[in-house]
């Protein structure tokens, strides 16, 4: 065990695995409440509101911006394009603004009816397992801060391939947990049922026949991201292990300290940068009339770079 509470100070046992480095909650809460959980509770607990205030659709928005910049060439009109967990719906509001033909799926009920019917986007309600995609059907999927919230992340990557043409590409990105930006202690929570570093997540697709295409590390450090592409191929027999990968995380959680933490920049110039996107946050929202027009300057505003993180 590398940590006994959530964030908020209650009991929340996080294990490592010692052949791999991957850390996950054990025990979990059987299926059917996490579920019910993401479908009714998770937006209101985690956001504070049932659909996205103006000023966090902007911080959404920009976030999205940026993540479609990353993947460069990869998108392209005429694209067909499924974004998992996609929230109240910026990734595929931008990507259509492309020309892509993108749709997403949801499972919290309030942000997707909010997708559907305040931004006219194709959002379906519902979980990764109910989502009617035809085999060989789609170009891309991305899976932004998705992947950490499933019970069963491997299947999903599978599912993901299954979707795709061969040579089709799936984006992923989730929390790090090598991050050591914020506290310790605000480090895990009920939300969160795995976490991944790199190495992690890079073999997650790997074992499902992805051949990984590009690696990103956000310039905090707070989030990592993979890229791979379908090879159309059966993945490898042979299971994942990597001793010298859990003796780097366990040791990275180990010194992970509140001591280490306020000897550190973080939590003298992290404040300060939250306070300043929050003026602009404000600042640009109070230019537009209505969740529309604030998008449709977000995405005129859209260039394909590179993202400005680290690349491994």
């Amino acid at each position: 065990m590398i940590r006994s509470k959530d964030r908020d100070g209650q009991p929340l046992r996080s294990v490592i695995c010692r052949r791999c480095g991957l850390v996950w909650t054990d025990p979990r809460l059987p299926p059917d409440e996490v579920r019910a959980f993401y479908a009714h509770e998770y937006r209101l607990a985690y956001k504070g509101a049932y659909e996205p205030r103006p000023r966090q659709q902007y911080r959404n928005a920009r976030t999205a911006s940026d993540r479609i910049a990353r993947l460069g060439t990869v998108i392209r009109p005429g694209l067909r394009i499924l974004d998992v967990g996609a929230g109240s719906g910026e990734v595929v509001y931008l990507l259509r603004a492309l020309g892509c033909a993108a749709t997403g799926i949801e499972p919290n009920e309030a942000y997707a009816n909010y997708a559907a019917a305040t931004l006219g986007l194709p959002v379906a309600c519902g979980f990764y397992q109910d989502a009617a995609v035809d085999p060989g059907s789609l170009d891309v999927v991305t899976m932004f801060h998705t992947v950490e919230h499933l019970e069963d992340p491997a299947t999903v990557i599978r599912k993901a391939a299954d979707w795709l043409t061969p040579g089709g590409t799936l984006a992923i990105e989730v929390p790090n947990v090598e991050a050591v930006c914020q506290q310790p202690h605000q480090q895990f929570h009920r939300g969160h049922l795995y976490h991944f570093n790199l190495t992690t997540l890079a073999a997650l697709l790997v074992q499902a026949g992805f051949v990984v295409a590009d690696t990103y590390t956000s310039p905090d450090g707070g989030n990592i991201a993979v890229t791979g592409r379908w090879s159309g191929q059966a993945p490898p027999a042979a299971g994942f292990e990597a001793p010298a990968n859990y003796a780097h995380v366990a040791g990275v959680l180990r010194r992970h300290t509140i001591w280490r933490h306020v000897r550190s920049v973080h939590p003298w110039v992290r404040p300060l940068r939250k306070l300043a996107s929050r003026i602009e946050e404000w600042r640009q929202v109070s230019r537009y009339a209505s969740s529309t027009a604030m998008l449709d300057a977000v995405a005129g505003g859209m260039r394909p770079a590179a993202g400005a993180g680290r690349r491994a």
